[in-house]
């Protein structure tokens, strides 16, 4: 009998499973109905939260840890993984949202410093390309942090002490980007993110994301024409590019720095092999915490589904909670099913995740084994 090839590609369950739990627990679940069956596991991430997980998992590497800079200035150790002449990194390592209760974003004092600090340590290690995952950031800068890190230099209308932040993009007169890293010309910088959103304006980082950092609304209108302002002293070219916006400007600034953008599921899935593994598979399972219209619009999940379509293979969806009104998502895949059994609430259903998954992982195989 002919050995049951199962690839296994989930995005995390925000709130309760990483992608790399939410894989094994899907894993579990099958084995209890096709054990010898060959399975492979590719946790997956679009960008965001979870992205230095999915590649130190396949990669089977320890992440390396950077002292650098959080959103406020302070310092900490983040987290890079180098395979390689290849670095990957999650700017929320350094600038992570999750890092502050909402009572203490603050966010005219942030700072992308941090993580420009990070791709500085990855030209260090001789790195020729870096991969960078901009989801899940607390700052609201325009990317002027990170670009003093790789040796831009402003100059103000006044004496500053430190570096800069938000507040202080308002007293720029003059931006060099002459003295950028020279290393920067030399290594491919490729930008994971799926965030199509410009620099300003009303679809701009801080009008459409600056509210969950800490921007009070009366502030939005302000900030945006700071930022406006630095980005055309910088390079107004790119402050209407896709994606400028994405991580509170950072978008744009990599841009600036020779950066290209990158749909995030798919860069992340070409790193580590997704393709490859799904053109020999029998099935597939995704998956993610959450299934509804955004699914569309480059998730882990929808990407998945499109590799799966190419190659003519099954592609099954186990989420935390599924949206059965989105139609389009839903004839994407052979099935979708969410995790829970019965009404229950957010709670449980979080504390429960991983049983849950496994459960159903375990009846959606008995329902195929009755195919076979």
């Amino acid at each position: 009998m002919m050995t049951l090839k199962i690839v296994i590609a989930p995005d995390s369950f925000k709130g309760s499973l990483s992608a790399a739990e939410a894989a094994q627990a899907m894993k579990t679940g099958f084995l209890h109905v096709f054990p010898e069956a060959e399975y492979t596991l590719i946790p997956m991430a679009d960008g965001g939260e979870g992205m230095l997980e999915s590649f130190l998992f396949k990669k089977g590497t320890s992440p390396l840890e950077v002292s650098v800079r959080n959103t406020y200035g302070n310092d900490k150790k983040a987290k890079i993984c180098i395979d390689g002449e290849t670095a990957y990194i999650e700017s929320a390592h350094a600038v992570g949202l999750t890092d502050f209760t909402p009572e203490e974003l603050i966010p005219i004092q942030s700072t992308s410093y941090g993580v420009g600090q990070m791709i500085r340590y990855a030209l260090d290690q001789g790195c020729k390309k870096v991969l960078i995952g901009l989801g899940g950031s607390a700052v609201n800068d325009g990317g002027a942090g990170l670009l003093e890190a790789l040796g831009a230099r402003y100059t103000y209308t006044e004496e500053f002490e430190g570096g800069v932040t938000l507040g202080r993009l308002p007293f720029i007169q003059r931006v060099d980007l002459t003295t950028l890293d020279p290393r920067l010309h030399e290594v491919k910088l490729m930008i994971a993110s799926d965030v199509n959103n410009p620099l300003t304006g009303e679809e701009g980082a801080t009008a459409i994301f600056g509210p969950q950092k800490g921007v009070r609304s009366e502030d939005i209108a302000v900030y945006d024409q700071w930022i406006a302002q630095f980005a055309a002293l910088t390079a107004a070219e790119l402050i209407d590019a896709p994606s400028a916006g994405a991580a509170g400007g950072m978008g744009f600034a990599l841009l600036a720095a020779g950066g290209q953008f990158a749909q995030g599921a798919k860069l992340i899935g070409e790193e580590i092999g997704l393709q490859d593994a799904v053109r020999e598979a029998d099935l597939i399972l995704t998956g993610e915490g959450k299934s509804d219209e955004q699914t569309m619009y480059g998730k882990v999940a929808h990407y998945v589904a499109e590799l799966a379509d190419a190659y003519q293979k099954p592609v099954i969806l186990i989420s935390g909670s599924l949206d059965h009104e989105a139609e389009e998502l839903i004839s994407l895949f052979a099935a979708s099913f969410s995790i829970t059994h019965s009404p229950c609430t957010l709670e449980y259903a979080l504390t429960h995740a991983r049983t849950l998954t496994t459960k159903r992982a375990a009846e959606i195989a008995k329902l195929i084994q009755l195919q076979l």
